[in-house]
């Protein structure tokens, strides 16, 4: 996470990867999403590919509320 800067107001959970919502991959930061390695940490790439995909479906759902 050394791209992050400091004072940043993601939440990170104890294994310092980024806290989302399961369902949305979104981050606590509203319009804010996230999938992949930086939710699960170090992973086989299906997995991360999933992560993106769930993410992709949070991200299009956040927009057609706006």
């Amino acid at each position: 996470m050394s791209f992050l800067e400091q004072g940043h107001e993601l939440k990170l959970s104890r294994w310092n990867t980024f806290e989302i919502d399961e369902e949305t991959g979104e981050t606590n930061l509203p319009g804010v999403f996230a999938g992949g390695d930086v939710v699960t940490g170090p992973d086989i790439a299906i997995r991360a590919v999933a992560g993106g995909k769930r993410a992709a479906e949070g991200i299009h759902a956040y927009l057609r509320s706006r």
